[in-house]
């Protein structure tokens, strides 16, 4: 009866160790850039509302979760409205739309480069030279008679 017992006390402790385990990460993502871009990654409930943003230089990686202090959710625990499955968008440092899932479970692993979208971003714009600047290229330039005389 004691070996039952203390058995019976072991898989009760190791069941409530995997349950809390499930119920911490339930309402997070796993986010990673696996991309050469800097994307900000956008996490919107399922009903439309945008819980938080984050951007990523390319390798980054990032757990987002729900808790309320970061998102000031204002979670309503009934059945008219939910905030999973969650819909996860990557959008691209200079504008433009790079990729999108969505029906996301929460505790899910989200790469940029594995969900539906362009997978491309447009290049860094370059400035455009104003006549107040100077011109620093060296055309028409000509060294002074002094340089060929040393």
């Amino acid at each position: 009866m004691k070996l039952a017992r203390g058995i019976e006390v072991k898989r009760l402790f190791i069941l409530s160790i995997f349950l809390f385990i499930g119920y911490s990460y339930a309402d997070s993502l796993y986010l990673y850039n696996d991309t050469p871009f800097q994307l900000t990654a956008i996490v919107q409930s399922a009903n439309g509302k945008v819980l938080g943003q984050t951007t990523f230089q390319p390798g980054d990686q990032s757990n987002w979760d729900s808790d309320s202090s970061k998102t000031q959710l204002d979670i309503n625990y009934d059945a008219t409205s939910s905030y999973t499955p969650y819909t996860v968008i990557w959008r691209c440092e200079y504008g433009g739309f790079f990729a999108m899932c969505s029906n996301v479970a929460a505790g899910s692993n989200v790469s940029a480069s594995e969900c539906p979208g362009p997978h491309y971003c447009k290049p860094k714009p370059k400035k455009q030279n104003s006549e107040d600047e100077d011109d620093t290229s060296c055309n028409g330039c000509r060294p002074s008679e002094d340089f060929f005389l040393k």
